[in-house]
């Protein structure tokens, strides 16, 4: 295998190959619908570039360090009117460092503060017309264990259940998750690699990256720079794994442990993940991997999103009018809302009901 070329992807190094790649022969999944969503524009205009967004009741959270405060409110039903913020940056009492929205349930919804190991769960108040956002409590992970090798300390803290968190990490034992009870004390380290091959503890915790998404004791992880899905649910205590697969095939060399993509191959990246209580929504950028241009927004945004059900199957791709990197489902799961550059940051809309109910009928 010859080194051909460097790209940085965010803040991951990703080298490629050129020859001799290890081709899995997976099936390539097919989806045999496909939808055309158009987009609604709201006049909100967001000064950002990046940040994660979630939807609570009839309002858009909206997270992000490149603004102060860095939590800002927009109500749905006056055209995304902002309404209400919350939090600075900083290390003095209530402020975060590196605030990171992992989840949003009923009222709620989750800050992991991540070099501290600190989930705060946030509160949205509707008090006579007045709108506030709290901090209800803050839990502080314990995942002491002397045996232990981590290389990735736990991030992403994202709620599973009424009594269970879930969170990304990756340890000796090659374990890429961990379950923890409703005081974040941990329960057990869960989860396999995406591929057989043996990898480095730096190849796994950059390369094999991903997302994951959860929903009422069901967790969906999503590697970032390979097409690979997989499900695990929770039985009793322990985390079950349901499924995993390729969705399409992989194009990667392994040379010394190291994982190489194949320059002119490697195709997807997966920006986005979310998942409702029927569906899974991966917000797809369809291009090589080499091709990612931070600086270019159709080289860094998506218009495709690849939707899945609980038991791994295709049911829609899903093109949108605009690119987006950054989206969120109603909680009835009607409409989805994205971060779009028209040319300036702003929140846009894509309707899902007429599609929900096709999808249903079938």
């Amino acid at each position: 295998m010859d080194f051909v070329n460097i790209r940085y992807i965010g803040l991951t190094l990703l080298l490629f190959i050129s020859c001799n790649p290890t081709e899995k022969k997976e099936n390539v999944i097919c989806f045999n619908e496909e939808y055309i969503l158009e987009h609604t524009q709201y006049d909100t205009e967001l000064y950002i570039k990046h940040g994660r967004i979630a939807v609570i009741d009839s309002f858009i959270i909206v997270i992000s360090s490149q603004q102060t405060p860095f939590c800002k409110l927009y109500s749905i039903p006056h055209n995304m009117k902002e309404v209400g913020e919350y939090g600075r940056i900083g290390d003095g009492p209530n402020e975060f460092i590196q605030p990171l929205l992992t989840y949003s349930y009923n009222n709620t919804f989750g800050l992991n503060e991540i070099n501290k190991k600190e989930l705060a769960i946030m509160q949205l108040l509707v008090e006579k017309h007045n709108l506030s956002v709290i901090e209800k409590r803050r839990l502080k992970a314990d995942t002491k264990k002397d045996e232990e090798q981590i290389f990735r300390t736990d991030y992403y803290f994202s709620r599973l259940d009424d009594e269970h968190y879930v969170s990304l990490l990756y340890e000796k034992n090659k374990k890429y998750f961990s379950l923890f009870d409703s005081t974040l004390t941990l329960i057990s380290r869960f989860g396999e690699s995406p591929v057989t091959e043996e990898v480095s503890p730096s190849v796994a915790v950059n390369r094999l990256q991903g997302r994951i998404a959860t929903c009422e004791g069901t967790m969906i992880f999503a590697t970032s720079y390979l097409p690979y899905l997989a499900c695990y649910q929770i039985k009793d205590t322990i985390m079950e794994k349901k499924w995993g697969f390729f969705y399409n095939r992989p194009h990667y060399g392994i040379r010394n442990g190291d994982l190489l993509f194949n320059k002119s191959k490697s195709f997807g990246q997966v920006i986005n993940l979310k998942m409702d209580s029927q569906f899974i929504y991966l917000l797809y950028l369809d291009q090589l991997l080499s091709e990612f241009n931070i600086n270019q927004m159709e080289k860094s945004m998506a218009n495709l999103i690849l939707v899945f059900d609980y038991e791994g199957n295709a049911v829609a791709k899903l093109r949108l009018s605009c690119r987006i990197n950054e989206m969120a489902l109603s909680n009835d799961g009607d409409k989805l809302y994205g971060i779009a550059h028209l040319p300036e940051p702003t929140i846009v809309e894509f309707n899902l009901s007429k599609i929900n109910k096709s999808l249903h009928n079938q």
